[in-house]
């Protein structure tokens, strides 16, 4: 199954292989529904950034500290008037996990994280294009 959510008319469409969609038309549900459903896909959406993958980045361990802040991220981005995004990286660059090998080869290199990991990247373009 897939879904094509459509803002505009304000239908998702759920697809099956083989067999006729499913067009749902939120115009057609009940003041009390919508409202309910509303605040039930924030609540869904902003809980959902809250669940961190434990990595090697944040050294295996995710904080109640670390869930707050995921959420008070998307809080501040959605209450934010002036975006009209519903997804946090349109118009802005994703974020980059730290790579503790890169700050090692800055150190090196006597260059600051980001001008290492452009010499790094560079570089390494320049290996596999040689290939």
């Amino acid at each position: 199954m897939k879904k094509a959510i459509d803002s505009v008319r304000r239908t998702v469409t759920f697809t099956f292989d083989g067999l006729d969609p499913v067009v749902f038309i939120a115009d057609k549900v009940s003041a009390e529904n919508m409202d309910y459903a509303i605040v039930h896909g924030f609540a869904a959406r902003i809980g959902d950034n809250a669940a961190i993958t434990k990595s090697a980045e944040n050294n295996f361990t995710v904080t109640e500290a670390m869930r707050r802040a995921a959420v008070m991220e998307l809080v501040e981005f959605y209450e934010n008037t002036e975006n009209k995004d519903w997804n946090m990286k349109v118009g802005r660059v994703a974020k980059i996990a730290f790579n503790p090998q890169i700050q090692v080869l800055a150190e090196k290199l006597g260059k600051t994280y980001d001008e290492a990991a452009a010499w790094y990247n560079e570089k390494l373009m320049a290996d596999i294009a040689a290939m």
